[in-house]
């Protein structure tokens, strides 16, 4: 089944940052809102969420060495990696926007909170962590993440989705093939991808948590194996101004999956959010 919705059919562009050619997608007119994905996450992976995000000015980009973007030739830490995001919003001639950070993104939206409080307006953390000093993955889906052959086989990320993502996909694989197409197929480069683990694993927020003082929303999914909910908990007992929103049976992919839930929940957040700031 091909995807015809027109956030898929909007024209890339590339963008040289930090001496990498990375793909980036800006759809759509309206506040601006960063997608900053997961791990190996490319940019038709937000399709099903861009749908219920109506009336914004989405930009979504390929992570370094994913997709369609340049692999680096070393390690990009996440402070490196937040330079690089905000160069990308500075050549779109964004000045101030919210940011939205999913899984591995919700460390680079973090980030970028912490070193560009004037610019990131408000912020979004779904199915993400802390980094060093929150709570661990589920062993067995750890191990599942790490296997290059995830990133490789559509056959192997679709036998693994039970166990590695729980909540409705782990439940239905098959919706891999269909409405989450864009979330199933091959990653990138293995060199980006090791180096985008090394720098997740080398990093923590829990120090400075206190200090981000922007609008957050944190969502947690009550299934979701690889950033378990007490990790939501966490980030919104430490971040002073976080609302804490539970996903009912969401596992990780739950902003994917479980897109026509959580896009009422984003969108009812950040337009309370910008009533106030102009009122």
């Amino acid at each position: 089944m091909a995807v015809t919705q027109p956030f898929a059919r909007s024209a890339d562009r590339f963008i040289e940052s930090k001496g990498l050619r990375l793909r980036v997608r800006d759809y759509g007119a309206g506040r601006p809102l960063l997608l900053v994905n997961g791990l190996g996450g490319y940019i038709e992976g937000w399709q099903a969420l861009a749908d219920e995000l109506p009336g914004r000015r989405l930009i979504a980009v390929d992570h370094p060495g994913t997709g369609r973007s340049q692999v680096p030739d070393c390690l990009m830490t996440i402070p490196a990696l937040s330079g690089l995001y905000l160069e990308v919003i500075d050549r779109l001639g964004v000045e101030a926007f919210d940011v939205m950070g999913y899984s591995f993104g919700g460390l680079i939206a973090q980030q970028l909170a912490k070193d560009h409080p004037d610019r990131v307006r408000s912020m979004v953390l779904a199915a993400t962590v802390c980094g060093w000093g929150g709570f661990p993955a589920d062993p067995l889906a750890a191990l599942i993440l790490a296997n290059p052959l995830l990133y490789r086989s559509t056959v192997v990320h679709e036998l693994c989705a039970p166990l590695l993502y729980r909540g409705r996909v782990g439940r239905n694989p098959r919706l891999l093939r269909s409405e989450l197409r864009g979330w199933n197929g091959p990653r990138g480069s293995m060199l980006g991808l090791l180096f985008q683990l090394t720098a997740g694993a080398t990093w923590s927020s829990l120090p400075w948590l206190c200090r981000l003082t922007m609008p957050t929303l944190v969502l947690g999914g009550e299934e979701d194996p690889l950033a378990p909910m007490a990790n939501a908990r966490l980030l919104a007992a430490r971040i002073p101004n976080a609302e804490l929103r539970v996903v009912d049976r969401g596992g990780h992919l739950f902003p994917i999956d479980r897109a026509k839930d959580v896009g009422p929940l984003i969108t009812e957040f950040l337009d309370r959010h910008l009533e106030a700031a102009t009122a």
